[in-house]
């Protein structure tokens, strides 16, 4: 009776802890691709509209250069940046289901957090200089061109989930093997993640593997699929500076528009890390650290699959829809300045 009565809580509590797993990262999954509707409409509109307000800030810069007209352009970045973080997006679905399901952690959720970010705001300002600095194209064209941009950007995603569903598989196939060893190196250096190197999937340190936490690889594919897609707030500013002579002040806005995305980013892969923390002694405690560490191996299975199916839906979908510059319709063509500098154009090159 007493073996019972303890068996009972141990499995209830992992499949549990499991179930919530899973429906996290369904939920991330669904959200990541604009599942709801409603809500999905009024960001795209929000965002349209500090689109416009961050053409208007350049063009009232442009004319006039004073510390007021700085500040208001920088707060507008800023503060898309930390919109745009919070709204759907495919690159904060994989990093927070990538934190939860292989571990991670504290000082390497902010890294990848900031990483992507930047990232994000330098491939923005290559792209600008490369297409219209050195194309010459106009910003709408530009523009257009993140959609391929975002395709390879999917595809990396997909080609992600592919190696960590194989890293997950391998590490499932060591365990049995080394079930004693892998006990007797834990309890012998309990709080010593650098003396872990052979001992897989201790969950002592918010990592399946401590191994795979020190994987510089693993950690600059994940900045790389999420980072290079391009933000297209920073692409439609950085054009219409260019066109009003502002290019550098276009440079130092993106930058900060980066800096507000890293900061929302941040929050929700620190939310991830202590999720995956709890969720790891829980198993530790209840089912043991062998039985913990290979449930933790299958949730990193669980974890590589839905980055990979996120990534193939997300190309999927952006293959089947006809390609057009995002959030350039009508509407921001009436944030153009009044009185064009020489050439007649204005920021969106309709």
């Amino acid at each position: 009776m007493r073996v019972v009565a303890r068996a009972h809580p141990r499995t209830r509590n992992w499949l549990v802890g499991l179930g919530l797993l899973a429906v996290a990262l369904l939920a991330l999954n669904f959200f990541a691709q604009g599942g709801l509707q409603s809500l999905s409409l009024q960001l795209v509109a929000w965002q349209r509209d500090f689109h416009r307000a961050l053409t208007m800030a350049i063009t009232n810069f442009s004319g006039t250069p004073s510390a007021s007209a700085w500040a208001t352009l920088l707060g507008i970045s800023f503060a898309y940046g930390v919109f745009h973080a919070a709204g759907p997006g495919h690159g904060k679905a994989v990093l927070t289901t990538y934190l939860l399901s292989q571990g991670g952690a504290v000082r390497r959720a902010l890294g990848l957090s900031f990483a992507a970010s930047l990232l994000q705001g330098v491939v923005a300002i290559s792209l600008v200089v490369v297409l219209v600095h050195g194309l010459g194209w106009v910003t709408r064209q530009a523009m257009g061109s993140v959609v391929w941009v975002e395709q390879a950007s999917f595809l990396m995603v997909a080609l992600l989930g592919a190696w960590l569903c194989w890293r997950a598989i391998r590490q499932l196939r060591r365990q049995p093997a080394g079930g004693h060893a892998h006990a007797h190196d834990h309890s012998h250096a309990h709080g010593h993640s650098h003396a872990h190197d052979h001992a897989h999937c201790c969950g002592g340190h918010h990592h399946v593997d401590p191994q795979q936490a020190a994987d510089w690889r693993t950690a600059l594919a994940t900045v790389v699929s999420i980072g290079i897609r391009p933000c297209s707030g920073g692409v439609l500013l950085l054009g219409a500076a260019s066109l009003l002579g502002q290019f550098a002040v276009g440079v130092a806005a993106v930058m900060v528009m980066a800096l507000g995305t890293a900061l929302t980013v941040s929050a929700l892969a620190l939310a991830s890390v202590f999720a995956r923390g709890w969720a790891e002694k829980q198993l530790a405690r209840q089912n043991g650290l062998q039985r913990g560490a290979r449930l933790l191996s299958w949730v990193a299975l669980a974890g590589g699959l839905a980055i990979m199916s996120l990534g193939i839906s997300l190309s999927v979908t952006g293959i089947s829809q006809p390609t057009s510059a995002p959030m350039l319709g009508e509407p921001p063509a009436r944030s153009a300045p009044a009185q064009p500098p020489a050439g007649g154009g204005h920021p969106f090159g309709g």
